[in-house]
């Protein structure tokens, strides 16, 4: 990965940490020299040699108790007595592949619990001391599926779209302290979320058709662009939804 844009020193949250695009910042961002704390589902021998266990905070985002207690904990780790992290990445999500009408209220729950409501506890948390301090900058994942929506994929788009309504709000109300809010909207790339499909031979060469690059993206390919914008290069970029979905919606 290019080391333009270093983070050497940064302190850095990040959820979902420990897989697919979550995993691939972390990596990148830990190489670059700076310290992060990792909220995950659950610890996994996936962070082993990348963040040290004391930087690991478990939580299931679907309850809003456990977020509050996690964010929380790693923000003591992170940034103690009044200080502020430099970042938040959020990058924790879930997907259930149903339509509108298929899905039950305890799907639409779960998917809006953690991929909207938990990314707002998140950045809701780690905002107060940014803004005390005047400076730092969140990123949160949302997907090209929130810009354009998605056949059986109803939950989904819609806490995607709630990301993209969110960040804009959030970097209008922190711009004045110099605080920044942004989205990365990857397009299908591959990872844990995709494996199902990929499996499939027919059905990964249809979903590579559909891009005009003409394949997935890969988690370093996200990562690098969840990085410009956490990073100083990205110092005028506040309230923007960063797309990198391969030309799908350019379509």
């Amino acid at each position: 990965m290019s080391r333009f844009a270093s983070l050497e020193g940064r302190r850095i949250i990040v959820s979902g940490a420990d897989s697919g695009i979550g995993l691939a910042f972390t990596q990148a961002a830990v190489e670059d020299g700076a310290r992060v704390a990792a909220l995950v589902r659950e610890d996994s021998a996936a962070l082993d040699g990348i963040v040290d266990p004391a930087y690991r905070f478990a939580a299931d985002l679907a309850d809003a108790d456990e977020t509050d207690r996690a964010i929380d904990a790693a923000l003591a780790r992170i940034a103690p007595s009044g200080e502020a992290p430099d970042a938040l990445v959020v990058c924790a999500g879930v997907f259930v592949h149903k339509g509108a009408l298929e899905t039950g209220n305890a799907d639409w729950q779960q998917v809006l619990s953690i991929n909207l409501r938990g990314a707002f506890q998140m950045a809701r948390q780690c905002a107060r001391p940014m803004q005390a301090v005047g400076r730092g900058s969140i990123v949160l994942v949302s997907s090209q599926i929130g810009a354009v929506g998605h056949p059986r994929a109803a939950a989904y788009a819609a806490s995607k779209a709630g990301i993209n309504g969110l960040v804009k709000s959030m970097a209008l109300e922190l711009a004045p302290a110099g605080v920044r809010v942004n989205a990365v909207a990857p397009g299908p790339v591959v990872t844990p979320m995709t494996a199902e499909a990929l499996a499939d031979s027919e059905r990964a060469g249809k979903l590579a058709a559909q891009i005009p690059l003409g394949r997935l993206g890969e988690p370093r390919e996200i990562a690098a662009a969840i990085r410009f914008l956490v990073s100083d290069e990205a110092s005028f970029v506040t309230g923007h939804v960063l797309t990198a979905d391969g030309g799908v919606t350019a379509a």
